[in-house]
């Protein structure tokens, strides 16, 4: 499932919602978009959910639909009035929040198509609450859940807080993020067709927007190659354990480039070369490249 360009501009983290239920045909679609999202890049499956804020628990297992009460999945005063919950987990395995990053990122943009808000939520959440919620098996992880519903038609004063800690209007210059056959090299992007798709990758959202990607380009101009790194911050991104918040970032950067390239019609898609490993910096940590 791809978006447009302009679904991508249009996304926002939205903290603050109007606290009405999401109407039965955007719920129906955000439902169906479930498994169209579920795979991603590098094999994994994601299963989802979307959970109610309000309605009592309906079922025992999860994992295909809409649920109910959450026990209060809950974000600490974060975000106000949020009528539902995205909640998704993914089996442990190689990559595996590269492919929950995009999956989930995902139906964060159908639901911009829907006309809906939505924010990401790695760390301050009842975690037990989701995966009870989700019904989530032994194996796999939960990583993160996604906030949905109307936006409010003001900011709370938590949210306006919030977006002044984390600089959420902010981003890093494009001369920090894509660089042109060695990092530190600035990429000129002046008459590129893939200036488009840069621009939609450095406006995706990133924990605490700190937009740990960066692309080094190579190849030719008839035969480009996009080498996507992470840049970690190694405190940063172990801080939750095994759930490292940073790598799911890169998914959802995966999801950004992609998605613009199909809608310029540029070709392509992702693949691993070890070549992309030679002569990098020990704190660029190879993710995959776009051929």
């Amino acid at each position: 499932m791809d978006f447009s360009l302009e679904v991508m501009a249009a996304r926002g983290s939205v903290r603050s919602f109007d606290g009405r239920p999401i109407v039965r045909e955007k719920t129906r679609a955000l439902i169906d978009a479930m498994e169209a999202c579920a795979s991603g890049p590098f094999g994994g499956t994601a299963r989802f959910a979307l959970v109610s804020a309000e309605a009592e628990r309906s079922d025992g297992e999860g994992g295909d639909g809409v649920l109910a009460k959450n026990g209060k999945i809950g974000t600490y005063g974060l975000i106000s009035k949020v009528p539902a919950f995205i909640v998704g987990a993914i089996s442990r395995g190689p990559k595996a929040l590269e492919d929950f990053g995009y999956s989930m990122e995902g139906l964060v943009l159908k639901a911009t198509e829907l006309g809906l808000g939505s924010c990401w939520i790695g760390g301050l959440f009842d975690r037990g609450a989701a995966a009870k919620a989700l019904g989530r098996r032994e194996d796999e992880l939960l990583p993160a859940v996604v906030a949905i519903g109307m936006p409010a038609e003001r900011r709370s004063l938590a949210e306006s807080l919030t977006r002044r800690l984390a600089r959420a209007d902010s981003r890093k210059a494009p001369s920090v993020l894509f660089f042109d056959e060695v990092a530190g090299r600035p990429l000129s992007l002046a008459d590129s067709p893939w200036l488009g798709v840069f621009e939609a990758l450095r406006m995706g959202p990133s924990a605490s927007n700190k937009q740990p990607w960066r692309i080094v380009a190579r190849g030719t101009e008839s035969k480009p190659r996009f080498d996507l790194y992470l840049d970690e911050d190694r405190a940063y991104n172990s801080a939750l354990g095994e759930i490292h918040i940073q790598n799911i970032d890169m998914g959802i950067a995966m999801r950004h480039f992609e998605s613009a390239a199909r809608s310029l019609g540029l070709p392509g898609g992702w693949s691993r070369t070890e070549k992309a490993n030679e002569g990098m910096a020990a704190h660029l940590i190879y993710i995959s490249s776009w051929v």
